[in-house]
């Protein structure tokens, strides 16, 4: 008798403890409908200048990141706080639900694919290989596919998997994942390393404090061109769908443009969204 009531007890337990895992599923909040409930998204930022930084005095951040997507809140009545998080950590963040979703993201590293959806583009950013300006060594990007080379790359960031896939013979220097760029970026002016992998707006704004700082090596031909956009956890299909209707009402209204050539000018360090429709002549 003690032994099957033992028995009900324990089946009387896991039953209630399933049934309270699954309500508490059931009446977990999502991101989207936190966002609508509270009016704001917190988008998680890396700061990585001359895309998101932020005055030591003010606290303010700044940027094209910071420019575009607080743009397209405005245009969608939402305010957006901009939340730091670590290179590499936004997937825990997400998961988490310390922030609902990460602005300026993209596939940078192959194997978060699996646990973030991605929005739809908001520009693209085309990666180079780049090394000292006054370094013969090197002309061609496959020149760095060498024992006796080091390519500086920052733990979680894109210049990882892209130096393993088109330099395996070459020999990574990991950066700890709180390392921003300046200091990637200056290891191989100071001959700590041969090269480093990275966008070429990121290089620009170094180069203009840091004259003649670093040169693209096969500057027609990107290693790798990235869309630029937002993630969020994955299966948050209403937020997802909310954020790339903004992404598309920043180009349909004419806002992204503007925002884009006040930063790069020229138009090579970032490529627009190309448009889904061709107006009459």
């Amino acid at each position: 008798m003690k032994k099957i009531i033992v028995w009900l007890s324990l089946l009387m337990f896991l039953f209630l403890w399933n049934t309270s895992a699954v309500l508490a599923t059931d009446n977990e909040e999502s991101a989207y409908d936190r966002v609508i409930r509270t009016g704001k998204i917190r988008c998680g930022i890396m700061l990585w200048p001359p895309y998101f930084d932020k005055d030591p005095n003010t606290k303010e951040i700044t940027g094209l990141g910071a420019d575009f997507y607080r743009g397209m809140a405005d245009l969608i009545d939402l305010e957006i706080a901009y939340v730091e998080v670590v290179v590499g950590q936004q997937v825990e963040d997400l998961r988490l639900g310390k922030i609902d979703a990460v602005c300026n993201d993209g596939p940078y590293v192959f194997s978060a694919i699996k646990f973030v959806d991605y929005s739809k583009p908001a520009y693209y950013s085309p990666v180079f290989a780049y090394v000292r300006h006054d370094d013969p060594r090197f002309q061609n990007a496959p020149d760095l596919n060498n024992p006796d080379v080091s390519i500086v790359v920052i733990d979680g960031d894109l210049g990882g998997p892209l130096s393993d896939r088109n330099f395996p013979k070459a020999r990574v220097v990991s950066l700890p994942a709180i390392t921003d760029v300046a200091s990637m970026l200056m290891n191989v002016v100071t001959k700590k390393a041969d090269a480093t992998i990275v966008d070429s707006y990121a290089v620009i704004h170094f180069n203009q404090n840091n004259p003649p700082g670093l040169r693209p090596l096969s500057e027609s031909t990107p290693i790798a061109v990235y869309p630029v956009g937002f993630s969020v956890k994955k299966g948050e299909t209403p937020l997802l769908n909310m954020l790339n209707a903004g992404i598309d009402a920043m180009w349909n209204t004419n806002s992204a443009l503007p925002i884009l050539r006040k930063y790069d000018a020229t138009g090579k360090a970032f490529f627009p969204v190309a448009r889904p429709y061709e107006a009459p002549d």
